[in-house]
């Protein structure tokens, strides 16, 4: 690739102004006018390339991949079954960057006077993938199986304050508030929450027989190996999705990843470790998928297991750590520090008075002291199945044995990581995308008794004041219910939160129209208007 070959891709990719694009060709040798006339050119061909076509496949590597995998909407974990539920199933309602609350499923939701009830109208004439049309009776089966404790479902802890969800006639679904709550617009964006037939057998999420109204439809699916997609010909969007069909698979290495990317094996790279970032800009088919959001990386101490029990040895470890070096050092600073609780600087009820622990060497032989813990080595369990990967608790393990603090890291496979290591060491590594809400956040991770309260901690005050928080609609009164359930986690609770990171990922230059989602990874799955030009390199 020339010089001039080279100016031009970074033109079209945004790295490169108008004006630096003709002063480059200028400094080649072309003329003013020439060099004009050729800017003006490249972009009418790029603007008449750029009309959507069908057709084509896109390979999907993701983090990781195991026997565990499901497509069932009440038992998904894992950001691969993430992922393929975006695919295969539809919310009700989508959040859209800059739009906000979108219809999907759902063409309004109103609620009653005092926000105790409120009623969802469906999409008319929206059909599943086996053709049956999507009834009121199927979005509240859906949702019930949420709702049933013994389904074991973790979006369970979300619906806390839902009484009831009932189907009123075929277009109308009604969820009926032990108490009101604001936030159920944005609660219904939250992925879990989808729609499939009334009385789906179960097995059929597992022997890849799944049904839903997403663009795609499953073809094939085999739990640790890979999943086949195919376009849904009856989608309810018009003329999309525009490919045909996606291949999904796991890919536990990071580097291996993005290698496979390079070399034209994968079209879109889930999760690109901040030190793999320079080797996809200097790829010539490959870009850099960069977007801010509340992604966090976490490292929950179970309160319930010794030495995690004594708070002091928590606050031991959270002065330890020099959160602004982690972040460079670990993700190259494409973040933000955190105050070791998951509402991010975006949110409206962010506190800013809630600062982040700094690196406190004496505080960290106080608190140690104080628990009888001088001497004591504690191990971290991680993998590259958590953001930063292992590497990113190697170098946090290091600033804090840098503070006083003796820390080791335990390297263990990502395969399996989520069934056979979280939840269950004693302290370990963990990941998380965020939510729509803070209370969504804080139901499902934070609660006592929560579904994914990775931590097992639990604080009657914290748990009283988000449940407060959820029924108030004062946003004065509000905020301050939150800045003091911030100040609760950051002094007693039992999880690390260091750092806040941008979700990198990254994709062949030939796929179009990938667009960057605050709330997940590649986009959370919003991929209907992507398509592929293989016209491009």
């Amino acid at each position: 690739m020339n010089r001039q070959e080279t100016l031009t891709r970074e033109f079209l990719r945004g790295k490169v102004s108008r004006r630096d694009f003709q002063t480059g060709l200028i400094n080649m040798g072309l003329g003013a006018a020439a060099a004009s006339a050729l800017v003006d050119n490249t972009i009418r061909e790029a603007r008449a390339a750029h009309d959507p076509k069908h057709g084509g496949e896109l390979r999907v590597g993701f983090t990781s991949s195991s026997a565990a995998d499901t497509l069932d909407p009440a038992h998904i974990v894992a950001g691969v079954d993430i992922g393929r539920a975006g695919l295969l199933y539809s919310r009700l309602i989508d959040f859209i960057p800059g739009e906000g609350l979108v219809g999907n499923l759902g063409t309004s939701w109103e609620p009653n006077g005092d926000a105790t009830q409120w009623t969802i109208e469906l999409l008319d004439g929206v059909e599943f993938h086996n053709g049956k049309t999507v009834t009121a009776a199927d979005v509240a089966y859906s949702f019930n199986r949420h709702l049933d404790p013994d389904e074991g479902s973790p979006a369970n802890a979300y619906l806390g304050d839902v009484e009831s969800i009932v189907a009123d006639g075929d277009r109308h679904v009604v969820f009926n508030m032990k108490a009101p709550n604001a936030d159920i617009p944005y609660l219904l964006t939250e992925y879990h929450f989808t729609a499939q037939p009334e009385g789906a057998d179960a097995q059929s999420y597992v022997d890849g027989q799944a049904i839903g109204t997403g663009a795609w439809m499953v073809e094939e699916f085999e739990p640790g190996f890979d999943a086949i997609f195919v376009r849904n010909p009856n989608y309810h969007r018009d003329n999309r999705p525009y490919v045909d069909s996606v291949l999904t698979f796991g890919i536990p290495d990071n580097t291996t990843r993005v290698n496979a990317l390079i070399a034209d094996e994968i079209d879109i790279c889930i999760g690109l470790e901040p030190q793999l970032v320079s080797a996809v800009e200097d790829a010539a088919n490959a870009e850099v998928l960069n977007q801010p959001g509340g992604a966090h990386p976490t490292y929950p101490m179970r309160s319930d297991v010794a030495p995690y029990t004594d708070n002091n040895v928590r606050l031991a470890l959270k002065h330890a750590v020099d959160r602004e070096r982690m972040l460079n050092l670990a993700w190259d600073g494409l973040g933000t520090v955190g105050a070791d609780h998951p509402i991010p600087r975006h949110d409206p009820f962010f506190a800013p008075e809630v600062e982040p622990f700094e690196q406190d060497p004496d505080k960290v032989a106080y608190y140690l002291k104080q628990a009888d813990a001088e001497n004591m080595t504690f191990e971290l369990s991680a993998s590259d199945a958590n953001f930063g990967g292992a590497n990113a608790s190697i170098v946090m393990a290091e600033l804090m044995s840098e503070a006083g603090a003796n820390v080791s890291v335990k390297r263990v496979p990502s395969d399996g990581y989520w069934s056979a290591v979280w939840l269950n060491d004693p302290w370990c590594g963990s990941s998380w995308y965020g939510r729509p809400t803070a209370d969504l956040m804080l139901a499902i991770a934070y609660i006592s008794g929560g579904a994914w309260n990775e931590s097992f901690w639990s604080n009657e005050r914290f748990d009283s004041l988000v449940f407060e928080a959820r029924q108030t609609v004062d946003e004065d009164l509000r905020r301050d219910l939150y800045r003091e359930i911030q100040f609760i986690m950051r002094d007693e609770g039992s999880t690390m939160t260091p750092v806040f990171t941008n979700w990198l990922d990254a994709y062949a230059s030939r796929v179009q129209d990938l667009k960057g989602h605050p709330h997940g990874f590649g986009g959370w799955m919003y991929w209907e208007d992507v398509w592929i030009d293989d016209s491009v390199a």
